[in-house]
């Protein structure tokens, strides 16, 4: 199946799952492009390019900011073997 035709099938089902406020598994979070990592913030972006339809899958995908403040990231690391 082409892949617009896959996505022309799984908009509708997905709708039908977001009007219940079913939560989205991270399997269709990928096949509607959204990563693993997506900041709910960035769900306030779609707006500015006419994706207000993608919201609601967007929030279902989405991390809020203070759920990533648990875990501190940081810019690099080094590594020093002692022998």
């Amino acid at each position: 199946m082409a892949p617009e035709v896959y996505l022309l099938w799984l908009l509708p089902l997905l709708q039908s799952l977001a009007a219940l406020g079913a939560e989205l598994s991270s399997e269709a979070c990928r096949e509607l492009g959204f990563s693993s990592n997506l900041l709910c913030s960035s769900c306030d972006l779609l707006s500015e390019f006419s994706l207000t339809q993608l919201e609601p899958f967007c929030r279902q995908c989405c991390q809020e900011e203070a759920q990533l403040e648990s875990r501190k990231l940081y810019p690099g690391a080094i590594l020093e073997v002692c022998g």
